[in-house]
């Protein structure tokens, strides 16, 4: 039976006859040395990755908040009918954005999927996702001349590839025209 000690010394062992390549990419020294030095590059790297994650999202939902205000008019609901005199304009309208997570945010959902659970991560994506889908839904109304939106709808779906994890939400509904807008 091998001891600890006797493992670590083979890895030294094997690490002092690596390729040079090896010792480019990964340093040189004993496994310890390459082990720590490569932890605190990755954990450095995650740290700025995520700050920088942090402060873009912070930005968007700061943006969202300034493009709602001027559409707090447009009035939008689920129901399939309206409860005033015939539209003068009726159209679709449809509002879509597709949200993507940055790459270390999707490593953390992936280790939260293995023990299971809620996963914040996504729901704060589709959240953004689905208001900023019924932002450019109204922002569309707003483009019309539309000032009622009914029957509202979301629709998603998931888009991942290999370096891709990303949500895209659909709003759409009939804009209606009641002339009762004000301006």
């Amino acid at each position: 039976m091998t001891t600890t000690a006797e493992v670590i010394d083979e890895v030294n062992r094997t690490l002092a006859t690596a390729p040079a390549w090896f010792h480019d990419v990964f340093g040189s020294g004993t496994i310890w040395e390459v082990v720590i030095g490569n932890s605190l590059q990755v954990f450095g790297v995650g740290l700025a990755g995520w700050m920088v994650a942090f402060i873009l999202e912070k930005r968007h939902v700061q943006s969202m908040s300034r493009r709602e205000i001027p559409l707090k008019d447009i009035t939008i609901n689920n129901l399939k009918t309206c409860h005033f005199s015939e539209p003068q304009a009726a159209t679709l309208l449809i509002g879509s954005v597709v949200v993507a997570h940055d790459y270390f945010r999707t490593l953390i959902i992936f280790f939260r999927k293995l023990v299971g659970g809620n996963i914040r991560h996504y729901e704060r994506l589709v959240d953004r996702g689905r208001r900023e889908a019924l932002i450019r839904l109204k922002e569309e109304a707003d483009l019309c001349g539309i000032d009622r939106v009914i029957n509202v709808r979301f629709t998603t779906t998931a888009i991942s590839g290999r370096f891709l994890h990303a949500v895209e939400m659909v709003a759409y509904g009939t804009g209606i025209q009641s002339g009762e807008r004000r301006e």
